[in-house]
């Protein structure tokens, strides 16, 4: 099944995936029903620089398939013409890229095979099953996902990241893992598979050195995702059960200062009061 066919949800009924659920949790029901592919009927697919570089470097690194891959040759996307050739590629399920980007893109390529060939996922990249796209059912809840690899023995799950910005482990895990639902996906990925299985990112960053990291999901990691993801599954029935879909609360909800904040404050109430003037908490 092509990525293309997955995005707009094969499944015999509105499924979730890892996307939605995020939205689900995170903003509300109504932001999920928006995202869908099945029950918006305004949805279209979004496409940026960033997704298609993402897109085609899944491609190329993970299936060897360059054939959707449509060079552009302009200096940025500013141009009439330029926006003309990308907008039309990606109409027709390909991925624009400028032409002065291609020789980046393939060095960034080479340091993620190189740094593969060298981890502990080596062989499960070079034996393991490739964007196949999962489907199961939960009670009457259809759920779907795709991971990027499953090892032959189903014991390792491994999805490909690209970022912008740090692909640190712990840098990246506190500022894109649980803000971009990457713990949901993974949440799904398990699931899918039998097995007590690991999952494993693979994250790259899209600027030199191009460095990658491989960020695994701890045990506690792992069930703190899962309970996420069985809520997700829990709302997710209860709307579709009742074609209801809200936004967020009527009533006006009484927010708290976090800890952090209180605690800079108080940090700095202290390091700029007079001295002798520092009143009481």
């Amino acid at each position: 099944m092509t990525l293309h066919e997955y995005i707009r949800d094969p499944a015999p009924e509105p499924s979730l995936s890892a996307s939605v659920a995020h939205l689900l949790l995170t903003r509300s029901a109504r932001h999920a029903w928006l995202a869908h592919p099945r029950l918006n009927p305004a949805w279209a697919p979004e496409a940026t620089e960033q997704t298609d570089l993402g897109t085609l470097a899944h491609a190329l690194l993970l299936e060897q398939d360059d054939s959707r891959l449509v060079v552009v040759e302009a200096d940025d996307w500013r141009t009439k013409a330029a926006r003309l050739a990308r907008d039309e590629a990606r109409a027709a399920g390909k991925l624009p890229l400028l032409a002065h980007k291609l020789d980046a893109v393939r060095a960034m390529l080479d340091v993620a095979r190189d740094m593969i060939g060298v981890s502990e996922l080596a062989e499960t990249f070079a034996t393991g099953r490739v964007e196949q796209t999962l489907l199961w059912q939960e009670g009457p809840v259809w759920c779907r996902c795709r991971p990027d690899v499953v090892s032959q023995d189903g014991r390792v799950v491994v999805d490909y990241k690209t970022t912008s910005g740090s692909a640190e482990p712990d840098a990246w895990a506190r500022t894109q893992l649980l803000a971009l639902g990457y713990d949901v996906q993974a949440a799904f990925g398990l699931r899918a598979v039998t097995g007590d299985a690991d999952f494993v990112f693979v994250v790259q960053e899209t600027e030199p050195p191009y460095a990658v990291s491989f960020v695994g999901l701890s045990p506690a990691f792992k069930a703190f995702a899962e309970a996420k993801r069985a809520h997700a599954v829990t709302l997710w029935r209860h709307c579709r059960e009742r074609d209801e879909w809200p936004g967020y609360p009527s009533r006006t909800c009484w927010v708290e200062p976090p800890g952090y904040a209180l605690t800079q404050w108080d940090e700095r109430r202290l390091v700029t009061a007079p001295e002798g003037e520092v009143e009481e908490l």
